[in-house]
């Protein structure tokens, strides 16, 4: 299957994905609606970051439906880049399902879940940072992105999820710093190609991921910060707006 129709695909699956969060969205925020004022605010607040990621990486996926140009590797990566993005929106279910009052999976289910799609999106991307460097065989990317994701759901499913508080918070500070060293080694990558290239279409795309991966970084990793939530958001906007409008031309 060539890139464009991967890309395809894969926005398929996105758009179905962001049609069943945004049901559940809109069947909380309804009963947010009719438990009062101070309820509907505190429901937004709580889940506008991750609304901000769905729409954010639904509107470049469409685009790269509609326009995908690209044979390279990293052309099928970018969507399923986007959709490893849209699927850690997952974690907002409790918060959904606390108004919905239903419980259709396990917290800890949950936990396994959004650690593997978190770290799973910048594992992506690193490969796909990969493709941009000079001389790299790109013949067995896919083998080795299958033989990596698995390893992460591993590493999801092997980690503990303790109900002791401080070990709790050691073993999610030790996986964030994982991720991190990930999303780090992935945009210097893209910055390493520019500065070998020195090509204006590497230095977009660098800021592009920096923005989008450190605001996504953001609101996963400080939960329950405003601050950080809100800052994390408009780095994520940015580079959203700023892939949307590369991809028809790059991807």
């Amino acid at each position: 299957m060539n890139a464009a129709k991967t890309s395809k695909l894969l926005s398929s699956i996105q758009v179905l994905v962001t049609s069943i969060l945004a049901l559940f969205i809109l069947g909380g925020f309804y009963l947010a609606y009719n438990a009062g004022r101070d309820n509907l605010i505190a429901y937004i607040l709580n889940i506008f970051p991750e609304i901000a990621i769905i729409f954010g990486t639904l509107t470049p996926a469409l685009i790269l439906r509609i326009k995908h140009r690209s044979q390279v590797p990293e052309g099928y990566l970018l969507p399923l880049f986007l959709l490893f993005l849209s699927l850690q929106t997952t974690r907002m279910m409790p918060e959904i399902f606390q108004y919905l009052n239903i419980s259709l999976i396990s917290i800890p289910r949950l936990t396994i879940a959004k650690r593997f799609f978190f770290m799973s999106s910048y594992v992506i991307l690193l490969f796909a940072a990969v493709q941009n460097m000079k001389n790299v065989s790109t013949s067995k990317t896919g083998g080795y992105v299958v033989i990596s994701l698995i390893s992460v759901l591993l590493i999801a499913c092997i980690m503990p999820s303790n109900s002791n508080q401080d070990l709790h918070n050691l073993h999610d500070s030790v996986f964030h710093m994982l991720v991190f060293l990930l999303l780090s080694a992935a945009v210097l990558t893209y910055l390493v190609s520019f500065i070998s290239d020195k090509e204006t279409y590497h230095l977009n795309r660098f800021f592009t991921f920096l923005f989008l991966s450190v605001g996504d970084y953001l609101i996963m990793t400080f939960d329950g910060d405003s601050a950080m939530s809100l800052t994390g958001t408009i780095f994520f906007l940015a580079g959203a707006v700023m892939l949307s409008a590369v991809s028809p031309k790059g991807y």
